[in-house]
């Protein structure tokens, strides 16, 4: 069992979650295990839309649900100590881009096993993570732009065209490409302009522009124990043309040794160039000519089911192993390739064709009997693809075959089976 047995009489505070079934089944899978889970929200309607009550939703089904001002540490630690000020829980943790912050100050204060608060905030504020890499070849050229008057300088600094985007955001949300310097102040005076997170947190407007790198993009997938990072591989990413939403990803990816090495070695300075203790990180690196560059690095798992892909071909379950390192349980992955379900596996992200109300969907049984799993976490009448980034997705296709290759070219032929039908609403 991969050790798991020893979630045995442990009690876990998990604060806010990502959305997707990943995330929910990561909670219950500790629970069979006999973990306590508390959940702590702020508020139900981030789940739930407002709609049905918290306990119909599957985060619902947790041992204790707890409100909370989750954008505040001190609150979070006043609802996990007693009248001694002791901790009430064993560890504490989260995946929300929006709390893993939080949650670091929350375990630090409590004395409990931690990410590493700076390390954490290193990477959730991606100007501090260019800091650091400050004389890293996998950097990249970059300013923090905090007044229109910096701006000419900036782009001056790392040429045209480049990536503009809030520094302290997720899901791609604001990532703007610039061509020429029109389009740069069109986008810092859209993004300056943005004064809070989408969970509220609020923000000063600084922009970040970084070189504009080509290249192939990559995601790679660890676990860090004791400052000691392992590897599970690295997921190919690929993009929607028009919008460059994400729309599909394959696990494992087949590099050159001396490929991997370069990027797995990058990525190891990158985690300690931050000083990150442990955990799951998800790191975005651009292979180039030159070599590996590093795009983001997220102190937290995977999205779009890129940890059940990691679990059926690694033969072991990041969302399990992160939750017994917060737990303070000595615990290093058991990667046995080979040894889970299938030799690769992929995912292809569903999209409407507009934003709207979601109505309906067709074409899901013709999807399934091609041996393919499909996830929704939409229901008819929620409001969807209101925004473009990666939010915007409706559900997933997810694949199994005795490739990477294979199951991307499943995963694939049963997405374009399914369309997604909305219905216009008033603006």
């Amino acid at each position: 069992m991969n050790g798991y047995e020893r979630f045995r009489g442990k009690r876990l505070a998990v604060v806010e979650s990502m959305l997707h079934d990943a995330f929910y089944n990561g909670i219950h899978r500790a629970r069979d295990f006999g973990c306590e889970v508390w959940l702590l929200v702020q508020g139900e309607e981030w789940y739930t839309g407002g709609g049905r009550p918290l306990a119909e939703h599957p985060l619902g089904r947790v041992d204790r649900v707890l409100h909370v001002d989750t954008h505040d540490w001190r609150a979070v630690v006043d609802v996990l100590t007693d009248d001694d000020g002791k901790p009430l829980v064993d560890g504490v943790l989260s995946f929300s881009d929006y709390h893993t912050e939080v949650t670091a100050h929350t375990a630090e204060a409590l004395g409990l096993p931690s990410q590493g608060l700076d390390a954490v905030r290193a990477a959730n504020h991606k100007h501090l993570l260019r800091a650091a890499l400050d004389g890293d070849p996998a950097n990249v050229r970059w300013r923090l732009v905090t007044c229109v008057e910096e701006l000419d300088e900036a782009i001056a600094h790392v040429g045209l065209p480049l990536i503009a985007k809030p520094p302290s955001e997720a899901i791609s949300y604001g990532v703007r490409k610039c061509a020429t310097r029109a389009e740069a102040v069109d986008a810092w005076r859209e993004l300056s302009g943005i004064r809070q997170s989408l969970r509220g947190q609020p923000r000063p407007g600084d922009v970040l522009v970084e070189e504009y790198v080509r290249g192939t993009e990559v995601s790679v997938e660890s676990m860090t124990v004791d400052g000691v990072t392992h590897f599970f591989g690295a997921t190919s990413k690929y993009l929607h043309k028009q919008t460059m939403l994400e729309e599909a990803h394959s696990f494992p990816l087949a590099l050159e040794p001396a490929v991997w090495d370069e990027i797995r070695s990058c990525v190891d300075r990158a985690l300690r160039a931050i000083s990150y203790r442990q955990g799951p990180a998800h790191t975005e690196v651009m292979i180039t000519e030159e070599g590996p560059r590093i795009v983001e690095v997220n102190p937290r798992l995977p999205a779009h089911m890129i940890s059940t892909m990691v679990t059926d071909v690694c033969g072991t379950n990041p969302h399990l192993d992160a939750k017994l390192l917060a737990l303070g349980v000595e615990h290093v992955p058991d990667r046995n390739p080979g040894q889970g379900v299938v030799g690769g596996a992929a995912v292809a992200v569903l999209f409407p064709d507009e934003s709207g109300e979601f109505t309906h969907v067709d074409g899901l049984d013709e999807a399934e009997r091609l041996g393919v799993s499909v996830r929704l976490h939409h229901e008819p009448g929620d409001l969807v693809a209101g925004r473009l980034d990666n939010s915007a997705s409706v559900g997933f296709v997810y694949a199994h075959a005795d490739t990477a290759e294979a199951a991307l070219d499943k995963a694939r032929q049963a997405a374009a089976r399914i369309r997604i039908h909305t219905r216009r609403t008033a603006p």
